[in-house]
């Protein structure tokens, strides 16, 4: 290895060192955004390739209301299982899987704070709460000062975890959630979300974007204020950044 490779190593670890209690969690961030575009990606692409397989091989009347419509039937018939079942799928499978990325990343937060500050004289276990991230919450206040509530994006991983909820425990079924109501209003409040009370939910690649990028935001605060560097490729809009690069 010559001097200079071995140079951009020790600097590459010794960064590494300062920001080890950030890294892993702003990573898995990035890596599930990674993840749920290149995704959507590959299954628009699989669409675009049955409805040309499969799809009307006619070109329609474009004067004529029901030439076009009979054209788009048949080529939303090929692009059925695509865009009606896989893409409905897999956001929701995103969804689910950005709250448990939350869940273990605020279970990594607890297990640094104490490396670093010791244990407290009560427990994580200890603490009473509806949900693992309302009493991690508790526990942050309780010890450190910090209240989750202060970030403005702490109000969408609650919206994330309601949803999350439906998805879990109720296969998607607004009418068979304990968070009906909250829901019903979610739908005119965040971009991308519909729900309906017969229906089901249903998830847009707006939605998903956002929730992301606001969990983004929210661990970038909640590292602030506990004065915990962040790899310097984690900073500035990075998130946005991916999005752009990846959908292009």
């Amino acid at each position: 290895m010559t001097d200079e490779a071995k140079q951009k190593w020790q600097a590459i670890f010794a960064d590494w060192q300062i920001t080890i209690k950030t890294y892993s969690t702003m990573g898995a961030l990035h890596t599930l955004a990674q993840h749920w575009v290149e995704n959507e990606v590959i299954i628009e692409r699989a669409a675009t390739e049955e409805a040309e397989i499969n799809g009307p091989k006619w070109t329609p009347d474009w004067d004529d209301r029901d030439s076009v419509g009979e054209f788009h039937s048949e080529r939303d018939l090929a692009r059925y299982m695509h865009d009606k079942i896989m893409i409905p799928m897999h956001r929701q499978s995103c969804i689910v899987m950005l709250y448990a990325t939350v869940e273990r990343e605020l279970r990594r937060l607890i297990e640094n704070l104490e490396k670093e500050r010791g244990p407290q004289k009560l427990q994580l276990k200890d603490m009473k709460a509806d949900s693992y991230m309302a009493k991690v919450g508790k526990f942050v206040k309780e010890f450190y000062g910090i209240k989750f509530s202060d970030c403005p994006q702490y109000t969408a991983l609650c919206d994330l975890q309601k949803i999350r909820d439906c998805i879990i425990h109720c296969h998607g079924e607004v009418s068979l959630s304990r968070d009906k109501d909250f829901l019903l209003k979610l739908r005119n409040k965040r971009r991308g979300f519909f729900a309906h009370p017969e229906h089901g939910i249903y998830i847009d690649d707006q939605c998903v974007k956002q929730l992301a990028m606001e969990t983004w935001c929210f661990f970038t605060w909640l590292f602030e204020k506990l004065n915990w560097k962040i790899a310097g490729q984690w900073q500035g809009d990075k998130l946005a950044q991916t999005f752009k690069k990846l959908k292009t």
